[in-house]
């Protein structure tokens, strides 16, 4: 693996993880999109997967830097990069897509939006097949945001659940918090439901 990816990728107990290894029937993908390392969002997305015994990957996006995404049609997309080679072996092994993803402007932070654009390209990619492999995922969001408003998050959450609807994913629900300053999350009612989020039987 390129040593430029390997630094984006933490186990629970943040140790670095090999992004290239044989994948349990379950595995999570956390995608971490937050413009504040150990966020709100974060504290909340890790404390979910507390409750989880399978294989917790956690990916930061906005440290991958993405290049921005554009489509080369009619012409033939251009090969994938040694990063986004990675990112896809990410994306396949696991069974769980989480993305983790404060509420930016009423949407989805720019590296998780960016990071869907790029999903675009996979499409057009020859022999990837990368919706037949994404078919029956499941895929997962938790959001923190300041504003109570309970309609904040409703942008967000559609996109995943219209991307899922599209891939013919299994949308596994979203979990949404409410806070600002740093570990305020704590005290929100969200921390107490992250600990059944995740279903042992999903």
């Amino acid at each position: 693996m390129p040593e430029g990816i390997r630094g984006l990728f933490f186990c629970q107990d943040a140790w670095l993880c090999p992004a290239m290894r044989p994948a349990p029937a379950r595995s999570f993908l956390f995608l971490l999109s937050s413009a504040r390392k150990g966020g709100n969002t974060e504290l909340l997305a890790r404390h979910a997967a507390d409750t989880l015994t399978c294989r917790c990957d956690w990916l930061d996006l906005g440290a991958a830097a993405l290049p921005a995404f554009g489509d080369p049609r009619p012409e033939d997309p251009p090969p994938l990069s040694p990063l986004m080679a990675d990112l896809v072996s990410a994306l396949r092994q696991a069974s769980d897509i989480c993305f983790v993803a404060p509420i930016y402007w009423y949407s989805l932070p720019a590296p998780a939006k960016l990071f869907l654009d790029h999903w675009s390209g996979l499409l057009d990619q020859p022999d990837l097949d990368f919706p037949l492999w994404m078919r029956g995922k499941r895929i997962w969001l938790i959001t923190a945001r300041a504003d109570p408003d309970p309609t904040v998050p409703a942008l967000s959450e559609a996109q995943l659940q219209r991307t899922a609807q599209w891939l013919g994913m299994v949308w596994g629900g979203a979990l949404h918090g409410v806070a600002d300053a740093p570990g305020d999350i704590r005290r929100d009612a969200a921390w107490q439901s992250a600990c059944g989020f995740f279903p042992d039987d999903a």
